[in-house]
C-alpha cells in the first residue's frame, strides 16, 4: 500500500521520543520510506531543530523534508477549529460558538484567552460534545464573555484549567472510565503537587520517584515491617510445627518473630540505600563486588561456629557444623555477586516498560536466592542424612528455602526500586490520593484523556501551566 501510494504516513510525537533517538528516528525514516514517498511528521520546533544537529554526530535532515512552521493563530482560523470539531458549520453544537468567535480578534480577554492553540484546546474540550453527547448536559460557552466574571485574560485561563479535568474524564459511553472526574482531580492536583514542591519544579512525571511523595522514614519502616513478617512468621510455624509439643505454635510464633529482628534492619539499610536509585533493566553476575564474598565467607565462619558448638555439644557433631556454616556463607557471598544493570533512561521509551523490567530483576533476583537456598540446605540435609539424622532432613529443604527466598528479597531491595514504588503506591492509594492501579490511570491520563504527555520513560502534563495551576489548587485546598 505504501509502494503504490495509497497510505499517508502522518507521524505525530517525534518531540516525545528521548532526545538521544530523535536523530535516528530520522534516519530510520529516510531509510524505511524514498524521498518522493508523501509523509507527514509532526514535533514541537526546538525539539526538531536538536534532532538535525545531535550534540555527537552528523547533521541528519529528512529527505526532501519542506519545513512548515505553524503561525500564530487568526480569528479565522480558530472560529473553523471550534465549529470543526463541534460537528463542522450549520450544527446546533457549532453554532453555540457565533457569540464567542464574533469577538475574536478583539481585545477582550476571551479573544486573548483563545489566541493560543493551548486555549482552544482546553475551550473544545469543554464546550464541544462527543459523539452521541447531548449538548444539554454541557456548559455553554457563551459564560466566557461575563466580564463581571472574567475581567481578564488570566480569569479565563484560570477556568479553563479548573474546567479541563472534569470535562476530560466526563462519562460518555464511548470513552469508558474507571476513574471519576473527581478521583482524576484529587490525583492530578496531588501529582502536580508532588512535582513543583517535592522535585522542585520538575516536569517529569517518574513511577521511581513516587516514594519521594511520601517522608522517607514511611516508606523505609514499612518495607522494614513488611519484611520482619514475612520472615518472622515461616520461621515461626517451622519452630511450632517442628516442636514435639505443637500446642507451642504460639510460643514458636514469638520466638520466630524475636529471630527474625535481624532481617528489618537488614531491610531497612537496603531500602535506605535504594531510595534514590534509578530503575534496573536486568542482572548479571560480577567479580567486581568481592566485599560480598569476604562478607559471605566471615557469616559463614561464624554460622559455622554459632551452629557447630551447640550441635558438638548436644551430639557431638561440630564438624557438620562448621561444613553447613560455611557452606551457607559461601552461598551468600556468591548471590551477593549479582549485580543490577541500569537503563539508559534517555533512550528509555516507556514508563510501563521500565516499570516491568525493574519488577523482573527484582523477581529475579529474589527467586534466585529460593533456588541457591533450597540447593545449599538439601546438601545440608545430606550432610545430616551421612550422620543419621535423616528425620530433620525434610525441615532443612522447607527452611533453605525460605531462608534463600529471604536473601534474595533483601538482596533484591539493593538492586531495584520496584519495591519501594509499590510500598509508596500502596500507601498512597489507602490514603486516596493515588488509584490503586496507578500505572494505568497514568497510560490513560496520556493515550486517552490529552491530560499527560510521554516523554521517553517519564509523563509530563501537558503543558507546565496546567501544572502549575493544579499544583496551586492541591495546596489552596489543604489550607484551612
Amino acid at each position: 500500500m505504501l509502494e503504490q501510494r495509497l497510505v499517508l504516513p502522518i507521524l505525530d510525537g517525534l518531540d516525545e521520543l528521548p532526545e538521544s533517538l530523535r536523530a535516528q528516528a530520522l534516519h530510520a525514516i529516510n531509510q524505511a520510506l524514498p524521498a518522493r514517498q508523501p509523509l507527514v511528521l509532526s514535533t514541537r520546533t526546538a525539539e526538531y531543530r536538536s534532532a538535525l544537529t545531535p550534540p555527537a554526530g552528523v547533521t541528519v535532515l529528512l529527505n526532501g523534508a519542506a519545513g512548515i512552521c505553524l503561525l500564530p493563530l487568526d480569528p479565522a482560523r480558530a472560529r473553523a477549529y471550534l465549529e470543526r470539531d463541534a460537528g463542522g458549520p450549520g450544527t446546533e453544537a457549532a453554532a453555540r460558538w457565533h457569540r464567542v468567535t464574533a469577538s475574536l480578534g478583539t481585545s477582550s480577554p476571551v479573544s486573548q484567552a483563545l489566541s493560543t492553540p493551548l486555549g482552544l484546546f482546553l475551550a473544545r474540550t469543554i464546550y464541544n460534545p462527543r459523539p452521541d453527547e447531548h449538548l444539554i448536559e454541557l456548559a455553554h460557552p457563551d459564560e466566557l464573555l461575563d466580564q463581571a466574571r472574567f475581567p481578564a485574560r488570566e480569569d479565563i485561563n484560570t477556568h479553563l484549567f479548573a474546567a479541563f479535568i472534569p470535562a476530560a474524564y466526563r462519562p460518555h459511553p464511548h470513552l469508558p472510565t474507571h476513574w471519576t472526574a473527581q478521583k482524576a482531580q484529587r490525583t492530578l492536583s496531588f501529582l502536580a503537587c508532588h512535582l513543583q514542591r517535592t522535585l522542585g519544579g520538575s516536569p517529569n512525571l517518574a513511577w521511581w520517584q513516587l516514594s519521594k511523595a511520601l517522608p522517607k522514614e514511611v516508606t523505609v519502616l514499612t518495607i522494614g515491617l513488611t519484611a520482619w513478617l514475612v520472615s518472622g512468621i515461616p520461621f515461626g510455624l517451622f519452630i511450632g510445627l517442628t516442636s514435639p509439643d505443637q500446642l507451642q505454635l504460639a510460643a514458636g510464633l514469638a520466638e520466630g518473630l524475636v529471630l527474625a529482628i535481624p532481617v528489618p534492619v537488614a531491610a531497612l539499610l537496603c531500602a535506605w540505600s535504594a531510595r534514590d536509585r534509578n530503575p534496573s533493566s536486568g542482572i548479571r553476575w560480577s567479580w567486581k563486588g568481592k566485599s560480598w564474598l569476604t562478607c559471605g565467607l566471615t557469616v559463614g565462619l561464624a554460622l559455622g561456629l554459632t551452629i557447630g558448638l551447640p550441635i558438638a555439644l548436644w551430639l557431638g557433631l561440630s564438624q557438620a557444623g562448621l561444613v553447613l556454616g560455611l557452606v551457607v556463607g559461601l552461598s551468600f557471598g556468591l548471590i551477593g555477586g549479582l549485580r543490577s544493570q541500569h537503563p539508559d533512561l534517555s533512550k528509555a521509551v516507556g514508563p510501563g516498560v521500565i516499570l516491568a523490567r525493574d519488577r523482573r530483576t527484582f523477581s529475579a533476583i529474589t527467586l534466585a536466592g529460593g533456588l541457591m537456598g533450597a540447593l545449599v540446605f538439601t546438601l545440608a540435609g545430606a550432610l545430616m542424612l551421612s550422620y543419621g539424622m535423616t528425620e530433620v532432613f525434610p525441615f532443612i529443604s522447607v527452611l533453605g528455602i525460605a531462608v534463600g527466598l529471604l536473601v534474595g528479597f533483601l538482596l533484591g531491595l539493593a538492586r531495584s526500586v520496584w519495591m519501594e514504588f509499590l510500598v509508596a503506591r500502596t500507601a498512597l492509594a489507602a490514603a486516596g490520593r493515588v488509584p490503586w492501579r496507578f500505572m494505568r490511570f497514568l497510560a490513560d491520563a496520556h493515550e486517552r484523556r490529552g491530560v499527560l504527555r510521554q516523554a521517553g520513560a517519564v509523563y509530563q502534563f501537558r503543558h507546565l501551566d496546567l501544572q502549575r495551576h493544579l499544583a496551586q489548587r492541591h495546596l489552596a485546598q489543604r489550607q484551612p
